[in-house]
């Protein structure tokens, strides 16, 4: 191995040596009713999900997780949704990595989202809720603030071009746009 190999550490290594180690070091144990396999799988997983994080974000994971023990003892690994949730306190993963909000908004979802005018919307629903539009009700709602914010930024740049803007317009007009900007990045190759 040359210097460089053994000195470059991966992103799972990382999260390993900064959360999985010292959590295990300090009594963190498989879950009686986990077999080894199922939780050398868990930890992959685990370091896998959590690689967005700084050094910094991982160690506040780290305390916090420490007095959130399961089973009888309180000293088993919690569960993969405990952590992913503690995880979101402490640094909300951006969207763009989100596997199923990727390949959302990567399929024929995000053009159609652009050509009803829903796509920034949709946009801020899944970066909200983590999760796709479910039913009619969230849908309705998606299509309801898509109105809305149409009708906010027409509004706003009316009163841009006629020298009329209010305190807060160019900051909400940013806003709108990187949305825009960031939605967009994850439309397929050749969406306009």
């Amino acid at each position: 191995m040359t210097e460089e190999q053994t000195t470059t550490e991966t992103k799972r290594g990382r999260v390993r040596r900064l959360l999985i180690e010292p959590l295990t070091e300090h009594g963190f144990r498989k879950p009686g009713n986990v077999k080894t396999g199922a939780h050398d799988g868990f930890l992959v997983k685990l370091a896998d999900a959590l690689t967005y994080m700084s050094d910094h974000q991982l160690e506040t994971l780290r305390d916090m997780l420490r007095y959130r023990g399961e089973g009888k003892s309180r000293d088993a690994w919690p569960s993969m949704a405990t952590i992913a949730a503690m995880a979101e306190t402490v640094a909300p993963r951006p969207l763009e990595e989100h596997p199923t909000i990727l390949s959302w908004f990567g399929s024929a979802r995000g053009p159609k989202a652009l050509e009803e005018g829903v796509l920034v919307a949709e946009f801020a629903f899944l970066e909200r809720r983590k999760r796709p539009p479910l039913n009619d009700g969230d849908r309705r709602a998606i299509r309801d603030r898509a109105d809305e914010w149409a009708r906010q930024r027409e509004l706003m740049l009316d009163r841009g071009r006629r020298g009329m803007s209010r305190d807060g317009d160019a900051q909400w007009l940013r806003w709108y746009d990187g949305m825009e900007r960031r939605a967009m990045s994850l439309l397929p190759e050749g969406t306009a």
